[in-house]
């Protein structure tokens, strides 16, 4: 253990007051090094001698301290620094006796304010609660403690008041055919919540659960896939916001049609190999050698090819703006995919019949779940860099911690 003339530790303790910013209330009483252990031990007193009762605007003679607390604090010069006070209690009136509220650390942890914000900074970097227990030389356990009190605390402060339009949308969770709902606020692209299931009752549970009914009935959109679930829990919950199936979902179907036709008849034709990654793309977005394939392809008039035209011939209907006009186009694109006879299209331009109403309101709205999927992408890197969660609730809350757009802070 070092030791100090009492003049230097005057001053160094003078120097550590300032620096520590718990206020004019607390002085440093001692500073101990342990060089064995790499450890600094900060001694506080609490400088007053009254204090405010909690929950009142009383101040009150100090009846006694509470008995010895050691609680982690910043790092000083690579050593590991724990603060060890004692807090004042008050007693009032009545006979109650309470510890004083303190602004630099919470009354059920191990760590104060500040420790606990470099915490939060290093695991939004990070996006990995080991590697930060391990650079800050602390247990998995208390990032996990941080992470889960910073979600309760941004949840607590959140504003779900305004909420114009919502999208929802579903991601896979776990091994085999896990699945969980994502509720997402498109405009501050941010998660609101997730939930295990894609079920209706799931996705009912989610929105009832996350929003007021007062904001529900200011819903006015709400984008999502083609999935019967979603939609009925959209119908039953928020009747009067209109659904919208995105350009995005759309396009997968349409693409995923174009595909199922080239593989039938890439066993006819061996023009069509390894040209699984052509069709799908913007014909902008083609390489050199794509765009040279594509155009001899393209001239060999084949039915992947019809198909395709199908495919782009489609997206017309983006650029019309009234519903009027959506319908009258998407007629003349479904009677041309009819008489093209192409079985995989016409099952594509099937499924867009039926749920006709939430696609003229893509073409007719500028809405989509684009975000939505930009965050599924968002929520996978956190669970591959994570290397998986144990469980849904600590999925849910790395979730939220990450998607979520928190006042994640203390301070």
């Amino acid at each position: 253990m070092l030791n100090f003339p009492r003049k230097v530790m005057t001053d160094i303790e003078r120097l550590f007051s300032e620096l520590l910013s718990f206020g004019l209330d607390w002085k440093v009483e001692k500073i101990q090094v342990n060089h064995s252990s790499k450890e600094v031990d900060i001694f506080l007193n609490f400088n007053k001698q009254v204090g405010i009762f909690p929950g009142s605007t009383d101040e009150l003679p100090i009846y006694d301290l509470s008995s010895l607390r050691r609680v982690r604090h910043l790092d000083v010069f690579d050593y590991t620094t724990y603060i060890n006070f004692r807090t004042p209690r008050v007693k009032n009136e009545s006979g109650d006796v309470r510890q004083i509220n303190i602004g630099w650390v919470d009354s059920r942890v191990s760590y104060t304010y500040k420790f606990e914000n470099k915490v939060i900074e290093a695991l939004l970097m990070s996006k990995n609660q080991s590697k930060t227990a391990e650079f800050f030389d602390t247990t998995f356990d208390i990032v996990h403690i941080i992470m889960l009190r910073a979600v309760e605390r941004g949840l607590l402060r959140r504003n779900l008041s305004d909420m114009p339009a919502l999208s929802i949308d579903e991601k896979s969770f776990g091994n085999g055919q896990k699945y969980l709902s994502v509720l997402s606020d498109p405009f501050q692209k941010r998660v609101l919540d997730v939930i295990e299931g894609r079920k209706q009752e799931n996705a009912e549970e989610l929105i009832y659960c996350t929003l007021d009914p007062k904001v529900l009935e200011k819903v006015q959109l709400i984008s999502m896939d083609m999935w019967d679930p979603f939609m009925n829990a959209a119908k039953e919950l928020i009747p009067n916001a209109k659904i919208i199936h995105d350009k995005f979902h759309i396009a997968k179907i349409i693409n995923k049609g174009v595909d199922e036709v080239r593989k039938r008849e890439v066993k006819t034709r061996v023009e069509l190999k390894n040209t699984k990654y052509i069709f799908p793309k913007k014909h902008e977005d083609l390489t050199q050698n794509q765009v040279a394939r594509f155009e001899i392809i393209n001239q060999l008039n084949l039915v992947t090819s019809q198909a395709w035209r199908l495919k782009e011939n489609f997206n017309g209907i983006y650029h019309l703006g009234s519903k009027y006009s959506c319908l009258e186009y998407f007629a003349e694109w479904y009677v041309n995919t009819l008489k093209s006879q192409i079985k995989e299209m016409i099952k594509v331009a099937d499924t867009i019949l039926r749920h006709l109403k939430g696609v003229i309101n893509a073409a007719t709205h500028q809405l989509s779940n684009s975000m939505a999927e930009c965050i599924n992408s968002q929520i996978q890197t956190v669970k591959t860099v994570a290397r998986g969660f144990k469980n849904f609730a600590g999925y849910r809350n790395a979730v939220l911690f990450f998607q979520g757009k928190l006042n994640l802070f203390p301070l």
